[in-house]
């Protein structure tokens, strides 16, 4: 009942103007009571997408260097390789009759060492078998590398640093005449005239040999690790009878990458060894060719560390 009309009101129902006031003040709101539970929920489903996408662009330099390298396009820079491997060998042949990253021709010189052959080159075995030993702890280092991840940015960086230092630390010898024999520029050709440097038969060119074969075992290493054993970057007689008993030798072109590789490989390093010929013919010399060699090497290994990543931080929190 109404205490000031009398009058009788019914139950559920509250008169005047404060019942309205009050109905508004008792009554839920929507906006606020469920809205805030969804803004909540948005939030906490934004926090791992947002620490994700920061995770992802706030990856230290060190963590970038020790992801592993995507192995797509990663034939190109053995490639390079072969180019150097051409390079190198024409200065080693004519500076000191030996090969640096083809030992089946220093074997055979070793073997005909053990007849006092040939006359003229009394000890063409002993270069021969420091090249071929250098070679193989190359080889025996590097390969080792394969307990530190052999695929990551790091490693393959640091090993092209010490085959380019190794390069330019011989082409260091040679342009200071350290090493005579291998500062020859101006070199004739078949019966032309030049202004060579006479070889002097110091054994003092085992250093830059040995030099030279051991960064050598480590490329060949660096071909093996990476998987594209078609492609040793040294050695052309396996590459050569891959490549012509292959029985898609014919196949297009973007059918058979392991045929076009072992052609590019071949032209590459007679490429190599033809500009290197040249460029001893020319003012600049062998050391201009060491230079060249050393400088390839240390692009490599700087490119290595720009490598895309196997993985990115994004896909892997997905």
């Amino acid at each position: 009942m109404d205490v000031e009309t009398g009058l009788r009101v019914p139950q559920g129902t509250v008169s005047g103007s404060a019942s309205d006031t009050d109905t508004n003040n008792d009554a839920p709101h929507p906006t606020t009571t469920q809205a805030i539970p969804a803004e909540k929920q948005q939030q906490q489903q934004q926090i791992p997408e947002s620490s994700a996408a920061s995770t992802a662009t706030k990856q230290s330099w060190g963590e970038w260097l020790r992801d592993d390298v995507h192995v797509d396009y990663t034939d190109l820079p053995l490639m390079a390789c072969c180019y150097v491997a051409g390079l190198c060998d024409s200065v080693t042949v004519n500076a000191a009759n030996v090969f640096v990253s083809m030992q089946t021709g220093n074997t055979v010189f070793l073997a005909l060492g053990a007849a006092g052959l040939p006359a003229q080159e009394k000890w063409l075995w002993l270069r021969s078998l420091v090249s071929i030993v250098s070679f193989g702890f190359g080889c025996f280092c590097f390969s080792n590398t394969r307990r530190f991840h052999p695929k990551r940015k790091s490693t393959l960086a640091f090993s092209f640093l010490v085959q380019s230092a190794a390069i330019f630390i011989a082409a260091a010898l040679a342009q200071s005449k350290v090493v005579a024999d291998f500062s020859q520029s101006s070199v004739p050709g078949f019966g032309g005239e030049g202004d060579t440097v006479s070889l002097t038969g110091s054994q003092i060119v085992l250093i830059p040999v040995a030099l030279l074969a051991w960064q050598f075992g480590g490329q060949i290493s660096s071909s093996r690790m990476l998987g594209f054993g078609e492609v040793p970057t040294c050695v052309l007689t396996s590459v050569y009878c891959d490549l012509l008993s292959d029985p898609n030798i014919l196949a297009p072109l973007r059918d058979n990458a392991k045929r076009n590789r072992r052609v590019l490989a071949v032209l590459l390093l007679l490429f190599g060894g033809i500009s290197g010929g040249w460029l001893q013919r020319s003012a600049g010399g062998m050391t201009a060719v060491l230079w060249i060699a050393g400088f390839i090497k240390l692009m490599l290994a700087v490119s290595w560390t720009m490598w895309r990543s196997k993985e990115t931080k994004s896909t892997s929190s997905q």
